[in-house]
């Protein structure tokens, strides 16, 4: 009860503190026309005073007197309402803001602030407005639900990920390996779970996440991240030189727009460095300035059994890494160069066999292998210069 006294108390003295002015306004207050008149009167006399002086002749005399009329005139049009219609008007919009502020607030104050409202669960309230709630917020809220249903192997999927955004490797790790016990269908789950395997041994590939790598790699040969987890541990044992050649096979399959090209490159540098492999014999595209002017100064069939000494050395390569599609298009290329087209076949199908899984490859191979089919046998080309530079390019 104290509390609506002192209410209406504070609601009383703020109203009288908003009506007062309003009251103590002298209800006679001077009228702006009257002014007017005044000056006009005035004006006129001090005219008809020069008029009767000489000062001035009738005719300006006459002008002038227009003129203060014309000024008396429009001062009249141009006043404002009455004052005490405009005083009026203001008394009852403040009685009228008076009276419904404390209405408005009370009936608020009622629905909200009643100390007398059973409480409310948090839950329930932290549920009206996600938008608004800090990451930590809704990663609590995501856990209390996944305690109560332990088998949402959705809710394990999305929390996973965030788990890792957020530092905490070791719970995206359990996350990950509860969506690999509920559904181990998924795809890249494997390799999801090892990568925070990863994260939690410091970036070191552990024997239990090449496990779940390689056992990635057994259904889904398209990992990119199993296969480049897997290079880096080859790295990480030292085997350097096999490091190279699981990151050659990583880079041929992507693109520069890849987000782990870069530092697929990176660490295929260090590892070719470490491995004693100068840029000259790694996976180029072209030949080196050596070759280039080597092949220069041959003769035709010096220059053509140069080329065919370079095709065979990346047709070996490509036994040893079917993946590199780019390469398989160079074979081809260079086969068909040399004349040699039932090799050429030969190598297409390969290629087709190897990644049967990349459609837009497969069907450029097909292409290839239909034209040939639809051909005549091809003559050997003369390995003219610019032969041989498409020919070194297979290197």
């Amino acid at each position: 009860m104290t509390f609506w006294i002192m209410a209406a108390l504070l609601m009383i003295f703020a109203a009288l503190f908003v009506l007062a002015p309003l009251y103590v306004v002298r209800e006679k207050a001077e009228n702006p026309e009257e002014l007017d008149k005044a000056i006009y009167k005035a004006r006129k006399a001090e005219i008809e005073n020069d008029l009767a002086i000489g000062r001035i002749d009738a005719d300006t005399a006459r002008a002038a007197i227009a003129e203060e009329s014309r000024k008396l005139i429009a001062a009249v049009e141009q006043a404002p309402g009455a004052p005490s219609a405009n005083l009026a008007l203001s008394r009852i919009i403040a009685l009228a803001g008076i009276v419904s502020v404390p209405v408005v607030a009370v009936a608020l104050y009622l629905h909200a602030g009643n100390p007398q409202i059973p409480d409310q669960r948090l839950a329930e309230r932290q549920a009206g407005n996600l938008e608004n709630q800090r990451i930590e917020e809704l990663v609590a809220r995501a856990e209390a639900h996944l305690a109560a249903k332990p088998d949402d192997v959705r809710g394990w999927q999305v929390l996973a990920p965030v788990y890792s955004r957020m530092g905490r490797d070791q719970e995206a790790a359990q996350a990950w390996a509860n969506v690999l016990r509920l559904a181990p269908q998924i795809p890249e789950v494997k390799a999801n779970l090892a990568e925070s395997l990863v994260a939690v041994a410091g970036g070191v590939v552990t024997a239990e996440a090449g496990r779940l790598f390689t056992e990635e790699l057994e259904t889904n040969k398209a990992s990119a991240k199993a296969r480049f987890y897997l290079a880096m541990a080859k790295g990480q044992e030292g085997k350097h030189a096999e490091a190279v050649t699981l990151w050659d096979a990583l880079i041929s399959g992507g693109t520069d727009q890849s987000p782990w090209m870069e530092a697929a490159r990176t660490f295929r540098k260090e590892s070719a460095s470490l491995a004693g492999i100068t840029p000259a014999r790694g996976n180029q595209p072209g030949p080196t300035e050596e070759q280039v002017e080597e092949a220069a100064s041959l003769s035709a069939e010096e220059r053509k059994e140069m080329i065919s000494t370079m095709v065979a050395g990346l047709a070996d390569r490509l036994e040893d890494d079917p993946t590199d599609r780019e390469g398989w298009k160079r074979l081809v290329r260079a086969y068909i160069v040399l004349g040699d087209s039932d090799a050429a076949k030969t190598s297409a199908e390969k290629a087709i066999a190897a990644n049967a899984q990349e459609t837009a490859f497969v069907a450029e191979m097909k292409s290839v292998l239909d034209q040939l089919r639809g051909q005549e046998p091809v003559q050997p080309a003369s390995p003219t210069d610019d032969q041989a530079g498409s020919g070194s390019d297979t290197q």
